[in-house]
């Protein structure tokens, strides 16, 4: 999910629209869309929440707070 939300709030940075539109290609479409890079780039982004996720789950360091005090 992190991945997911990152990845698609970075597709439209850096995007240019050409000017000069190509037959049968939309208006809006993009000269180069860098998407290697800006998966690449959610993944770094993405994996240092996950990591910080997957490492309180495995210590349980919530499981005693919400055992002692919320049951």
């Amino acid at each position: 999910m992190i991945w997911m939300i990152s990845f698609f709030i970075s597709l439209p940075i850096g995007v240019n629209v050409s000017e000069h539109h190509e037959e049968g290609l939309a208006n809006s479409a993009p000269d180069k869309t860098n998407l290697k890079t800006k998966v690449i780039i959610s993944f770094l982004i993405s994996f240092i929440p996950a990591s910080l996720i997957y490492w309180v789950i495995e210590k349980k360091i919530f499981d005693n707070i919400f055992n002692n005090y919320i049951l």
